[in-house]
């Protein structure tokens, strides 16, 4: 990742983190959740020290629960390189931001999702996980999984659409269907683009295997 990259990284991922999700949702917030603290912590996403533009992305949903109402050991590490990229100086966002990105490229790596979905996308294109990014398209947890199209809506038009352009990603695979829909009904660019059918639980199916296949081969036809 380039200096100049990161930077911008940095500074867009900062103003995210600075957002008021009150202006942003309007009558809309209430459809997210707020247990305590945490869930008012926006999750930006991750983008690998060795990502650089015209990668292969993955975009997913918005974040889970999370144990403990969200306030897992995970949670809370996740929480505090969130709010020090916030609360530090435009000077100090690339470090912050690097650190962040060094977390979550840590305990990202032992989660369900990275290894049912993540991972053997990650096998059949032989990159590493630094040298991909991952996004929720939503980046707040909510009360419900389901009827999200216009919190959907108004993320892409607040800074979603801008972290897609920082990253001007060549791939992009999403992991469910329903995100898979959303990015499409957004993003009409020319790439190569697959969703992966997920179960409840973060499972696969069949569904999930044939698209994992066909990714397969997507990689297998450019080496």
């Amino acid at each position: 990742m380039s200096k100049n990259f990161q930077e911008d990284c940095a500074l867009y991922w900062q103003s995210m983190l600075r957002s008021d999700p009150e202006q942003i949702f309007g009558s809309e917030v209430k459809r997210l959740l707020n247990r305590n603290w945490g869930d008012r912590v926006p999750q930006p996403g991750y983008v690998g020290h060795n990502y650089k533009p015209g990668g292969l992305i993955f975009v997913s949903m918005n974040p889970g629960g999370g144990p403990n109402k969200g306030l897992g050991e995970e949670d809370k590490k996740q929480y505090e390189a969130l709010q020090r990229l916030r609360d530090c100086k435009p000077a100090e966002a690339t470090k912050r931001f690097h650190e962040l990105s060094s977390l979550l490229h840590d305990i990202m790596q032992e989660w369900k999702i990275f290894k049912v979905f993540v991972a053997p996308v990650l096998e059949y294109s032989s990159a590493t996980f630094s040298e991909v990014a991952y996004l929720n398209l939503l980046k707040w947890r909510t009360t419900k999984s389901s009827g999200l199209r216009t919190l959907y809506k108004l993320s892409w038009h607040d800074h979603t659409q801008k972290q897609i352009e920082l990253l001007r990603p060549s791939t992009v695979v999403a992991i469910g269907t329903g995100a898979g829909t959303s990015f499409r009904l957004f993003y009409t660019n020319n790439i190569r683009f697959n969703a992966i059918p997920r179960v409840i639980g973060n499972n696969i199916g069949q569904p999930g295997r044939d698209a994992l296949a066909e990714i397969e081969k997507w990689f297998e036809r450019s080496r």
